[in-house]
């Protein structure tokens, strides 16, 4: 078994790491996890210990060696799209924006931005998720479910609480 104590970089902001590139999956609702084990897509028995507060974003180094890179991929995932780009003001923007982000901040379901649209996990169904941001009575927004890839633009900030 390999073992990983964290992140450490990014694919994207370096040239080349050394051996062969392997991938290991990591969905949204393991991503903040700070104990994981699993199979890379190429096999090896592979083991993340990380630290309080970070967040296995798409393109995570984990591992590298002369003969193994181990990257974090962000597999597709189904998600509420909630387009905020219709709003007339960017008072109405902030206020929508942060509404949504408490509503199911409370239901401790992260919500991630990606331009003027708002991305929330899957968590129950589509009938409830909709009703959860039609309850604010914000008038027709667009909204929308599709797979997206999470925490693929860069990760979440992960303060994390515990509840006593």
């Amino acid at each position: 078994m390999i073992i990983s104590n964290g992140i450490i970089g990014a694919l994207d902001a370096v040239q080349r790491y050394g051996g062969t590139l392997d991938f290991l999956d990591v969905p949204w609702v393991d991503a903040s996890k700070r104990r994981l084990r699993r199979r890379t897509k190429g096999g090896l028995d592979f083991a993340v210990s990380m630290q309080h507060s970070q967040y296995l974003f798409h393109g995570a180094v984990l591992f590298d060696s002369e003969d193994h890179t181990v990257v974090v991929c962000r597999p597709e995932e189904p998600a509420l799209i909630v387009d905020l780009s219709q709003t007339n003001s960017v008072e109405d923007i902030v206020r929508q924006a942060a509404l949504i982000g408490h509503a199911f901040g409370n239901q401790h379901v992260p919500v991630e931005v990606d331009g003027c649209s708002i991305l929330v996990p899957m968590l129950s169904s589509e009938d409830v998720m909709t009703k959860t941001v039609r309850d604010l009575q914000f008038g027709e927004l667009s909204l929308r479910f599709d797979y997206v890839r999470l925490g693929a633009s860069c990760p979440l900030l992960m303060t994390g609480h515990a509840h006593e």
